[in-house]
């Protein structure tokens, strides 16, 4: 297993003293070796601190950010009644006994931000000044969360399983309070009061606040990944 060491507190002041390409020429230097798992998060985080600190709320920015929030939302909606409907088929099946010789199943949903290749992933934007090499970045941020969280999932929990004593579970959206569009942070919207009405459901808050992506990255991303499946499960042994 590998051992896990994290950045110290002169690394994080390292990183907070470059400028925004020379942390991104840095964290092309850690991509090299899978031992800097640590560091490249803490380098990731950085570089969309400081990207964030000078996004501007130009119309079109807060056009695109609205756009990508939809979009994603578009497909989680999609991604439920797919599963839903998957759901409702294998539970049929299920009552009927036509799941043998399998003794369990789930239906999985996952929804990703992917890199695929520069001409189809990534929208090309006016130069914003930023320094960033947006396109580069963003490969690295797929990569990165590909390999280190669930092959890059938003949905957690992410599958239903079957349960004989209840199969009227179903995928929805996470609320507060019945309200699915409230998963904003105060200090968030402190910062880009433009953007109080952005509707922030909980995946999009997972890829907001607790993902390594700039707005920047956000309002350029051009491929959003969905997959719905059902897997069926049976154990055996010699005896």
């Amino acid at each position: 297993m590998r051992k896990i060491i994290y950045p110290d507190g002169e690394f994080h002041e390292a990183i907070r003293k470059m400028t925004l390409p020379e942390l991104e020429q840095f964290i092309e230097t850690l991509c090299k070796d899978d031992s800097n798992r640590e560091k490249l998060n803490a380098c990731l985080y950085g570089r969309k601190s400081k990207l964030n600190d000078m996004f501007e709320c130009t119309p079109d920015n807060v056009k695109r950010l609205f756009c990508m929030t939809n979009l994603v939302k578009d497909r989680m909606a999609m991604l439920h009644d797919k599963g839903n409907k998957l759901l409702g088929q294998m539970n049929k099946l299920w009552s009927e006994e036509k799941n043998k010789p399998f003794t369990d199943f789930y239906v999985e949903i996952s929804l990703c931000i992917c890199f695929n290749d520069e001409e189809t992933s990534i929208l090309h934007l006016d130069d914003d000044r930023t320094g960033s090499n947006y396109v580069r970045m963003a490969e690295i941020l797929s990569d990165f969360y590909f390999d280190e969280h669930n092959h890059g999932n938003l949905i957690m929990p992410d599958a239903v399983h079957y349960d004989e004593d209840n199969n009227k579970k179903t995928f929805k959206f996470e609320d507060i309070d019945g309200k699915t569009d409230d998963w904003g942070e105060s200090r968030f919207f402190n910062k880009f009061p433009e953007l109080r009405e952005l509707p922030i459901f909980w995946e999009f808050h997972y890829l907001l606040f607790h993902r390594n992506y700039a707005l920047q990255d956000l309002i350029r991303v051009n491929d959003v990944w969905s997959e719905a499946k059902v897997v069926w499960q049976h154990i055996a042994g010699q005896e």
